[in-house]
């Protein structure tokens, strides 16, 4: 049975306290040597690197969850009586010591309250922390300045909070009682007043309402299950994905953009992007489809019941449920990735389609507005417009060159780019585009560049400036370069 959430009035106290002890981010990694992992099996050994100072005893409690002394923690939760945290739900008494039945886990700049996970099956209810997909979710949301903005399925309340900083007003909604409580705690320990929470699923909440961002991280994964109301939609498929879009188009005030974590089932013949294309084509929204990985149904399955691997039976036994569901279903390839919607009056929209080679870097943000600002200046650009306007390599990039050996011979040099902010594409150009990404160094046109190009490009029956502007596309397209 999940513990009750902790009452609300004692959070602007306990936050103070949290501020003045410095537990945030940066002075947990000072006290622990290291990055911040909340993994419940490394709690133990994260423990004892810890000093005894009161940061220590506060992260022990809060963050790893570990028993600390009734003696220590007292004097550490000063001017806060134990007696009160207990009585409010912060604490629970634990033979001769103390320990806090929830986890407060900063995170830029917030301190978000949620359950606690161990290594056994959670409850239906339960509330996650800073997951993996919250953390790739916050990375590529655009940070815009909006009137409104609208986290659906808030959960902890990681995405409203993080929306609080850049929106007028935001609005949180689950369907879980629990999650809307926990969201309030987090709002109120992170000292963010402008976020409402409303109970409800998906849109019904806000119907009527426009939103300038839509954030939703919806409880995506394809499922016989309806156990968990983080992970386990009820509508079948990927229906839940396919809802989640297409209520998020709906709900965007002109040019509001959403972002969407999904999952989505795709036949091997068939390209990964033909579903998502299918649900948005009357969305009226420009859209960014990033593919980041494709799996068997035993993949899936595995990956989404990892929590039981400490019950190898358990874990057996929901291996055959989920593997027997997909081929009842003719589900042979599951799909998961990430949607930008951006609301446009074009038609018909754009469908832009990237590859994911790894996880989003930085400010991954900037390259999802950059990528859909190139496509709608690429799709109105003849290749002599493109030729005459000045472009640039974007800030915070990395150019490295390398020769492949192979067959007893060097190949031609290949260069890679990487950006510093990045949605997670993975660049390597040939000696072509190397030769032009070379010749724009100083805002030079891609025209002004080709009489030095000459010589470095590939002999080609292809026209030069044919070659030059679909080399510069390619390159504007995936976000390195940009007009100066």
């Amino acid at each position: 049975m999940s513990p009750p959430v902790p009452d609300l009035s004692t959070a602007p106290a306990l936050r103070g306290l949290l501020e003045r002890a410095n537990y945030s981010t940066g002075g947990l990694m000072v006290a622990l040597g290291g990055e911040v992992d909340t993994d419940p099996g490394t709690a133990p050994v994260q423990a004892r690197t810890l000093g005894d100072d009161d940061l220590a005893v506060l992260a022990r409690l809060f963050l790893l969850g570990v028993a600390v002394p009734a003696d220590r923690a007292g004097p550490a939760l000063a001017p806060l009586s134990v007696d009160m945290l207990t009585a409010t739900g912060w604490l629970v008494a634990e033979g001769d010591g103390l320990r806090a039945p929830v986890q407060v886990t900063p995170f830029e700049g917030l301190l978000l309250v949620h359950d606690r996970l161990g290594t056994t099956a959670p409850d239906a209810d339960v509330v996650l922390g800073l997951s993996s997909a919250a953390r790739t979710l916050a990375a590529l949301t655009p940070r815009l300045p909006v009137e409104a903005a609208l986290d659906v399925g808030t959960g902890c309340g990681v995405h409203a909070l993080l929306a609080a900083e850049h929106a007028d007003r935001v609005v949180a909604t689950d369907v879980n009682p629990r999650a809307l409580a926990y969201g309030a705690l987090s709002a109120e320990l992170s000292d963010v007043h402008n976020v409402e929470f409303r109970t409800g699923s998906f849109f019904d909440p806000v119907e009527g309402e426009r939103f300038g961002l839509v954030v939703c991280n919806p409880p995506f994964a394809i499922s016989p299950e309806d156990g968990l109301t983080y992970r386990d939609g009820t509508l079948g498929r990927d229906e839940v994905s396919r809802v989640a879009l297409t209520g998020a188009a709906a709900v965007l005030a002109p040019e509001g953009m959403a972002q969407l974590l999904v999952n989505w089932v795709h036949q091997p013949f068939e390209s990964w992007a033909a579903p998502l294309e299918s649900w948005l084509a009357d969305s009226g929204c420009d859209a960014l489809l990033l593919h980041h990985l494709t799996e068997t149904p035993l993949e899936y399955a595995a990956k989404w019941n990892a929590f039981l691997r400490d019950d190898p039976e358990a874990q057996g036994r929901a291996l055959d449920r989920w593997t027997e569901h997909f081929e009842r279903e003719g589900i042979a390839s599951l799909a998961t990735g990430a949607v930008t919607l951006r609301r446009t009056a074009r038609k018909p929209p754009l469908m832009i389609h990237h590859e994911m080679a790894t996880g989003p870097r930085g400010a991954a943000c900037e390259h999802v507005v950059r990528l859909l600002d190139a496509a709608e200046w690429l799709a109105d650009c003849d290749d002599e417009e493109l030729l005459r306007t000045p472009l640039e390599l974007v800030d915070g990039h990395s150019v490295a060159s390398q020769r492949v050996h192979a067959g007893g011979e060097y190949a031609d040099d290949t260069v890679s780019v990487a950006l510093d902010d990045s949605v997670g594409l993975s660049d390597t150009v040939g000696p072509a585009a190397t030769a032009v990404l070379m010749g724009l160094l100083g805002g030079c046109t891609p025209a002004d560049a080709l009489d030095g190009l000459a010589s470095a490009l590939p002999t080609s029956p292809t026209d030069p400036r044919e070659l030059v502007a679909d080399i510069t596309r390619a390159l504007v397209s995936r976000g390195v370069l940009l007009r100066a």
